[in-house]
């Protein structure tokens, strides 16, 4: 019984994980690079820093506020690689932190895949 419960656990994160990993996979290739600079940061009511950034996105500039928020400030005048939706240019993500949740997703992916494997398989 503990088998199926652990194994049943674990495909379901894996089938989150996996979908999620789905998502920054469509994000990072169907999205285009550019370099940012943070123009200002504020601090949300639960004291998460906000940043607004500055960028070039289809020829045109734009300022558009992070819908991400962040433990720690980043300074304004800081450049930072961003990955933004070509049909949605006002939609942009750090490339960094977007590769690094991807890649994290994917790890988990196959962690969950492990589980369901060992556990309600074998």
């Amino acid at each position: 019984m503990e088998d199926i419960i652990i194994g049943s656990v674990g495909s379901a994160v894996g089938l989150v994980a996996l979908v999620l990993f789905i998502r920054g996979l469509i994000f990072l290739l169907g999205g285009a690079e550019t370099l940012g600079e943070v123009v200002s940061s504020r601090q949300d009511k639960k004291g998460r820093y906000v940043h607004k950034m500055r960028y070039t996105a289809g020829g045109a500039e734009r300022v558009s506020e992070d819908k991400a928020a962040y433990s720690a400030e980043i300074k304004p005048g800081t450049s930072l690689l961003l990955t933004y939706k070509r049909n949605a240019p006002d939609v942009f993500r750090q490339t960094k932190e977007l590769r690094t949740a991807t890649i994290g997703c994917g790890a988990l992916a196959l962690m969950g895949a492990a589980f369901a494997v060992r556990f309600l398989i074998l």
